[in-house]
Parts: C-alpha cells; sequence; structure tokens
C-alpha cells in the first residue's frame, strides 16, 4: 500500500520525523501489516498477536476492513493502553512471552492468522516495501539527514530500514528502554526475546542498539536522543505513533 509519509522538521536545527501517528490506526505498522496481509488466506477466522501497542492497533483496523475479529494477548498495562486508543477487539492479559506463543499457537491451529511478529522475517521486507519511498522522500526533501533513530520492538522496523538506507549511506539506530524503565512497544533484548528463533536473532549483529534516556514515553525518547546527536540536524526520528 502506497500512502503519504508525513514528514517534517518541527524544530529549527533539530530533528526530522517521520509521523507515523497520522497514519490509519495511528502508526506505521498499518504500512507494514497491510503489505504483510495481502497475501493472506481467504478463510481466516480473524487475526491474533502478541502485543499491547502499535501492532495491535494496527491489526485491529485491518482487521475491521477485512470484516475480521482481532484478538491482542499482552498484559494488564497494554491493555490500558490499547483501550486508551481505542481497540475494539478482544484482549487476553497473563503470562509471559513462553505462555503467550502458546496461547497465539493454539488460535492459530483454529484458523486465526497469526502473524508471529517476534519471529517472522518476512516483516522486514513488508517495512523495506515502504522504506524505499521514505529514502526517496528524504533524499529530495531534507538531504542533511544521514542517520536514522527508531524505538526497539520487534526488530524488523530497524532491520528493514537498515537494508535500505544503509547502502545509501545512511545509519540507522534502534534504541531499548532506559533500564528498568518500560515503554509501549518497546523490549530490552537481553531479557525480552525468542532466542534464535527471535525475528532480531540474525541481525543483532547488523543492526546496532543503543539504549534510551529515561523519558515519559517513545517519542519523548527518541527525541532526547536526536537533540544529544553532535548535528540533530541531520537524524531522522521514527515516530510510530507521534502526530505533528
Amino acid at each position: 500500500m502506497r500512502m503519504s509519509l508525513p514528514l517534517s522538521r518541527p524544530e529549527a536545527g533539530g530533528p526530522v520525523v517521520l509521523w507515523g501517528g497520522a497514519l490509519p490506526s495511528g502508526s506505521l505498522k498499518y504500512l507494514t501489516f497491510s503489505r504483510f496481509l495481502a497475501d493472506m488466506p481467504g478463510d481466516a477466522r480473524g487475526l491474533v498477536e502478541m502485543s499491547g501497542a502499535s501492532t495491535a492497533l494496527a491489526l485491529d483496523a485491518l482487521g475491521r476492513e477485512r470484516g475480521l475479529p482481532t484478538v491482542a494477548l499482552t498484559d494488564a498495562s497494554g491493555e490500558t493502553y490499547l483501550r486508551a486508543r481505542g481497540f475494539r477487539g478482544e484482549v487476553r492479559t497473563g503470562g509471559g512471552l513462553a505462555e503467550q506463543w502458546e496461547r497465539c499457537l493454539a488460535l492459530e491451529r483454529e484458523g486465526w492468522l497469526w502473524p508471529r511478529q517476534l519471529a517472522n522475517g518476512a516483516l522486514i521486507g513488508c517495512v523495506e516495501d515502504w522504506a524505499k519511498g521514505l529514502l526517496a522522500r528524504v533524499r529530495d526533501g531534507f538531504p542533511a539527514v544521514r542517520t536514522l533513530v527508531c524505538g526497539f520492538g520487534t526488530g524488523a522496523t530497524a532491520v528493514g530500514l537498515h537494508r535500505v538506507f544503509a547502502p545509501a549511506g545512511f545509519s540507522v539506530v534502534a534504541l531499548q528502554p532506559s533500564p528498568g524503565e518500560s515503554l509501549p512497544g518497546w523490549r530490552t533484548w537481553a531479557t525480552q526475546n525468542l532466542g534464535a528463533r527471535d525475528l532480531f536473532h540474525p541481525h543483532r549483529d547488523e543492526v546496532p542498539l543503543d539504549t534510551a534516556r529515561p523519558a515519559p514515553d517513545g517519542f519523548g525518547a527518541l527525541q532526547n536522543w536526536a537533540r544529544a546527536h553532535p548535528q540533530p540536524d541531520t537524524v531522522l526520528v521514527i515516530a510510530h505513533g507521534a502526530r505533528p
């Protein structure tokens, strides 16, 4: 799906921002999963995913467009986040990564479509699809940009951006939460991963991970990182859910 990607530099001399919140479902994940679901089977009973943030919101919106229900597996804080942002599907809370994985697997056996966002390398290609258009926009409108920074969730966005932008001479950095801090949709690689089957596992030496400073939300953490850069005006902040 081709959509206009909203870009602007909100502060003179500051970073450029890609405003993902202005897109349907309020997130860039809408673009990623629009591409992924283009090849979905026609007999799926619904959509299910382990998510308490932008992926669940994107699947909820895309499911409603297709007349399909959506189930999100998350924790209590994830449910609060989703409901506050208009999630209309079913939320099932409780359990860690391993338990949630098994619950999704059971629904998959019953005919539900599970993208397996933490382990599905095909999602990287879906990100590459929209990242190519972003590269053209950046080159044309913001030629000073040389570095991209995004939050580290599944890793698909970071790796997809890296594959498109790095050959063109850009750097891509993914941010993990500050120690002891939780940010919706973000994870810490050392303690929240699926091991060898994790989507990011083959790419952990390819895409650098940095640690965010304490911030009230993911957008604030990204902005803080960009402003601390020696040349903030050369940074593009990939803000999944922020609006201009």
